[in-house]
């Protein structure tokens, strides 16, 4: 798919003395005083590089647009201890950056903070528990930190159990893979496969288990390009564990945290909704994810538990690369959640 990308740049922004991020940006809206800026994180073995296609579509939509490669991945420094250690340093670029904060309808500057796949348990921490701020850091969370958007999340990010009499494919299991290394090859194929979903209403059995399909994404990349949007080591290195217990449970008590358990949500930044985008011919590890997080999320609110609201947003027919294979259709749904209040 050829596309003209608007003009944008790549630098590493220096957190402290210890931490780099790699990321593009879009720049600000030219004569715009309160643009919205959506920090994107990529999700496991792809970079952000994989994203430009959206800064194509950012200043139209009043967006400023700034993909950052996650630690561990090309040009940031990799992990030490936490991830949160990110999100403590943002005071810096906010005030380099002249950043607007948020109107006083909401709808309109501050930050959209979005995770994709499981960039989406990277993007959460920052709402999981109000203790971890001082007085002055959380006042200044308060004036900037608008949304929160998990894009085409898998049920891992939640923490999810599978149920007992699941026959399920999944990539992280399969016998012929030997190694991380081969994991992670075949993981490619088919998270970027287009599924046909026989029943969606409720049970995981109804879901698509394919290895792969014959129209998927990451094949029709060049060999640049998958150079460029695929970083294996990073992912075998500092990710691996994160789909098995114990850390499994670590994501499941963060994502109820930061968006079912009362007391923090109604403590830590409670103004701040969620807009849950998914695809309708995804993986089914997103598919049953998102499935899942709807099922719990409408319980809680049918017994009148005040929970972070969620704005699920569906694209039809697409798959979990939205970003790449129709970039206008994620940054409409973005706008879509963003600025509804």
């Amino acid at each position: 798919m050829a596309t003209s990308i608007q003009m944008y740049s790549s630098n590493t922004y220096h957190l402290n003395d210890a931490i780099n991020i790699f990321f593009t940006d879009s720049g600000a809206p030219q004569n715009s005083d309160d643009y919205t800026t959506l920090i994107v994180l990529h999700g496991s073995a792809f970079t952000g590089d994989g994203f430009v296609r959206l800064h194509e579509y950012s200043h139209a939509n009043n967006l400023r647009i700034v993909i950052w490669n996650r630690r561990d991945y090309p040009g940031s420094t990799k992990y030490s201890d936490t991830e949160l250690e990110d999100y403590a340093n943002g005071r810096k670029f906010i005030e380099t950056e002249n950043i607007p904060p948020i109107t006083s309808d909401r709808k309109s500057g501050g930050f959209a903070i979005m995770g994709w796949s499981m960039g989406t348990a990277t993007a959460m921490p920052l709402f999981s528990d109000r203790a971890l701020f001082s007085l002055e850091q959380y006042s200044l969370l308060e004036k900037y930190v608008k949304d929160l958007i998990l894009y085409d999340p898998p049920y891992l990010s939640f923490g999810y159990k599978l149920p007992p009499d699941e026959k399920t494919y999944n990539p992280w299991t399969d016998p012929e893979c030997k190694t991380p290394e081969e994991l992670y090859q075949n993981f490619g194929t088919w998270v970027s496969s287009y599924y046909d979903h026989p029943d969606t209403s409720g049970s995981i059995h109804g879901l698509d288990f394919r290895k792969r399909t014959e129209l998927a994404t990451v094949p029709t990349w060049t060999a640049e390009e998958f150079e460029r949007f695929y970083c294996e080591s990073a992912a075998v290195r500092s990710e691996f564990k994160m789909y098995v217990p114990p850390m499994s449970d670590t994501l499941k008590n963060l994502a109820n945290q930061v968006l079912f358990e009362e007391k923090n949500v109604n403590q830590m930044l409670p103004k701040v909704p969620v807009t849950y985008v998914f695809a309708s011919r995804s993986n089914w590890h997103c598919v049953w994810g998102e499935i899942e997080t709807r099922k719990h999320y409408k319980k809680l609110v049918d017994e009148g538990r005040q929970i972070r609201p969620i704005r699920f947003i569906c694209i039809d027919g697409g798959n979990h690369f939205l970003h790449w294979d129709r970039p206008m259709d994620l940054i409409s749904a973005v706008v879509e959640g963003i600025r509804l209040v």
